[in-house]
């Protein structure tokens, strides 16, 4: 099957979590970039995870990380794969100002739904 890039990126709500992105039905995704600013004066610290819905978990990717004041986090060089309904999800602590993140995936679609054992 063909695989397509695609890019999400949100202004994020601090103190709230943010589903960043959810596998669609008959698709796997290859999770290859983060990024994430903090544009408060301060450092925040910021969380991801992903999301493993065949084992209904939440997985820490990044977790407590001090994103510095007007700076950002660049992760990548490393893939996550995900399954159909797997999500990532963010977080940046309250008193972030302009805080956005911005993930990038490899979708690939799938002839059939996952069947998980």
């Amino acid at each position: 099957m063909s695989s397509r890039p695609h890019s999400v990126g949100k202004e994020l709500t601090p103190n709230t979590k943010t589903t960043m992105f959810t596998v669609p039905t008959r698709n796997i995704a290859r999770w290859s970039l983060l990024y994430a600013y903090n544009g408060t004066s301060s450092a925040k610290n910021f969380r991801a995870w992903w999301y493993d819905s065949s084992a209904n978990a939440e997985i820490p990717i990044v977790y407590d990380y001090p994103l510095a004041a007007k700076a950002f986090l660049k992760f990548d060089g490393s893939e996550v794969i995900l399954d159909e309904g797997d999500e990532i999800r963010v977080f940046i602590e309250s008193g972030a100002t302009q805080p956005g993140c911005v993930i990038t995936v490899e979708l690939e679609q799938r002839s059939t739904v996952q069947q998980f054992l």
